[in-house]
């Protein structure tokens, strides 16, 4: 029945057995959906770990040929290659803040990688690997406060400067005051500034 090798004309006689109709009706809507489907979710995972071998042995290729291409070099020029990375000096992670060495600076624009939080945690006192770590104040934390009331603050503003229609004025208005008021800046300081 699943490879359509029982002809259709069989089919006319099945309505006499209800039951085995029923029987047969389960198992066609079985093998053609469930197990096809079974199938493909097979081949698509045996495809997923080819290509991870596949990755694995190009780069096992790839380091063969450097490691084979190392020994023509000569070791003057190798240790010329290795000063001129400077892999001994510290990279900066910013400005005055100076992180671990054996790693390479690439310069990138600040827009490209917004973050609004910084990603290192940095602790004073001694560093000591048997000096234990401060535990981190989650509860009640007046950063995170602050941070969701702007993040709500933002939402509002995307909200306002969203609406259309006869309000389109009045949202525009609302949304640059929010925007001067989260920027630090409002009228009064700008008229003293244009007076001073």
């Amino acid at each position: 029945i699943t490879f359509g090798m029982f002809s259709a004309t069989h089919y006319d006689r099945l309505t006499d057995y209800p039951a085995l109709m029923v029987v047969l009706f389960l198992y066609v809507v079985t093998t053609v959906i469930f197990l096809l489907n079974l199938l493909i979710g097979q081949l698509t995972c045996a495809y997923q770990s080819t290509y991870k071998d596949m990755l694995g042995f190009a780069r096992l290729n790839r380091g063969k040929i450097v490691v084979e291409t190392m020994l023509s070099v000569p070791k003057k020029r190798w240790e010329a290659f290795c000063s001129f990375l400077q892999l001994d000096d510290r990279v900066e992670f910013g400005e005055g803040d100076i992180g671990l060495s054996g790693g390479i600076q690439v310069w990138e624009p600040s827009s490209a990688n917004i973050t609004t939080v910084d990603m290192i945690k940095r602790f004073g006192g001694s560093t000591s690997p048997v000096a234990q770590w401060p535990e981190e104040a989650t509860e009640g934390d007046e950063e995170d406060r602050f941070d969701r009331m702007e993040r709500l603050i933002e939402k509002a503003v995307k909200r306002m400067a969203g609406k259309g229609g006869s309000s389109k004025g009045s949202s525009k208005s609302g949304s640059s005051m929010l925007t001067s008021v989260l920027s630090g800046s409002d009228d009064r300081e700008s008229g003293s500034q244009m007076s001073g």
